[in-house]
């Protein structure tokens, strides 16, 4: 610990340097109010009939990845429900495929399959090789010495297996389930030509992609021994830059957008969609298919912060970062640097976490053996304007 550190009474700066992440040690956790609204609508929606899923929407910088952080590590695993987190996936919904299986691993996917499947397989040729384990099957099926017809017939066992259980009761998707587990070891990785429409080589086609999603979903949420699978998708409000999405893009949006709700609409699937946007990504979403406002309607704002929301924040961070367990209040930073009129933090800057966190992380971080402690209001100025000009061009 540097001796800057040790006059601040810190074991380290608790405040993320790039603003952007969770915090460095400290549990996440939204504003109290937040919290409580957040799962007063997960218990409605998870207790009802109706669409599982809803957006969170917020500015930038409001902490929308945050709270999705939050859902992911905490809300969703005391639910009993497997979470993906998506960051800026794309308007594509064949990416979607990929950061999925790629985020679960072939290996452990095809074993999710062979487990629910292998029990089922009636071939009398083939019973001992699927009787012997996955290990065993993977390293029978990759020898070379296997004929492609052995191959094939394998494939077609597999795949009657497959139709057997509750995964999928479509032929093609249960070929190409047991396609991908045949195949693990002589190509253990997915490849993004695997999930691009209308290649030779795809994985799925292009037309029975949502029945295939369904089938992945399924599958994982009984490997996993979950009750359901969620899929947080974060910074999907690229859509709220016009300039930046064409016609087609726009078109691409929308169709995953609209496959995705008809995953959460499948009886068959037990399965949640929490997407974050900002406030005119929302609005630029209806404006292109009003159609979607019904089964978007559940919404989660996110509002500025005030001063006791930003006084829980700073404290949470500092407090984990103490030496000791004595109580130091703020410091480093005044006691009533949020609450002044005159403070050096007004509502402009604390109501951001983004720019909150920001700025006291290069406060810390840049105060030298000889910086007055606590701070003084010209050198919290000094950072705040200097960090302002910064976003200022940035924005630009």
């Amino acid at each position: 610990m540097s001796d800057v550190l040790r006059r601040m009474k810190l074991a380290f700066n608790p405040f993320e340097p790039t603003a952007t992440g969770a915090p460095l040690r400290t549990p996440l956790a939204p504003p109290a109010q937040l919290e409580r609204e957040v799962r007063e609508l997960l218990n409605t929606l998870h207790g009802g009939l109706g669409v599982k899923t809803f957006v969170v929407v917020g500015e930038y910088g409001s902490g929308k990845t945050c709270l999705l952080q939050w859902l992911h590590q905490t809300v969703f695993r005391e639910m009993g429900v497997k979470s993906f987190l998506f960051h800026d996936p794309g308007v594509h919904f064949y990416r979607l495929a990929d950061t999925l299986l790629r985020t679960v691993g072939r290996k452990n996917f095809a074993k999710f399959i062979w487990e629910l499947a292998h029990s089922h397989v009636t071939s009398p040729h083939q019973g001992n090789l699927f009787s012997r384990g996955f290990e065993a099957f993977n390293l029978s099926v990759g020898r070379h010495s296997y004929r492609k017809a052995t191959e094939t017939n394998i494939v077609a066992n597999l795949q009657k297996a497959i139709l057997q259980t509750a995964i999928t009761s479509e032929d093609e998707v249960a070929n190409c389930l047991a396609r991908i587990v045949t195949q693990t070891v002589t190509k253990p990785y997915f490849q993004y030509k695997d999930f691009l429409p209308r290649s030779a080589t795809t994985v799925v086609a292009e037309s029975q992609e949502p029945s295939y999603f369904g089938a992945l979903i399924r599958t994982i949420a009984h490997g996993e021994g979950a009750d359901a699978v969620a899929f947080l998708i974060d910074e999907f409000e690229e859509i709220g830059l016009q300039k930046r999405l064409t016609q087609r893009a726009a078109h691409e949006y929308l169709a995953t957008l609209r496959r995705l709700i008809g995953l959460v609409q499948d009886d068959k699937t037990d399965f949640w969609l929490v997407l974050s946007m900002t406030p005119d990504a929302y609005d630029k979403t209806f404006s292109l298919d009003e159609g979607l406002h019904d089964r978007l309607q559940n919404k989660i704002t996110i509002e500025s912060l005030d001063n006791k929301d930003a006084r829980d924040l700073m404290l949470r961070r500092l407090i984990d970062a103490r030496s000791d367990s004595a109580t130091y209040d703020l410091f480093p930073f005044p006691r009533d640097l949020l609450t002044r009129t005159n403070s050096p933090f007004p509502p402009s800057i604390y109501s951001n976490p983004r720019q909150l966190v920001r700025i006291c992380s290069v406060a810390i971080a840049q105060a030298a053996p000889d910086t007055i402690i606590p701070f003084t209001d010209s050198y919290l100025t000094d950072i705040a304007e200097r960090l302002g000009n910064i976003q200022r061009r940035g924005k630009s």
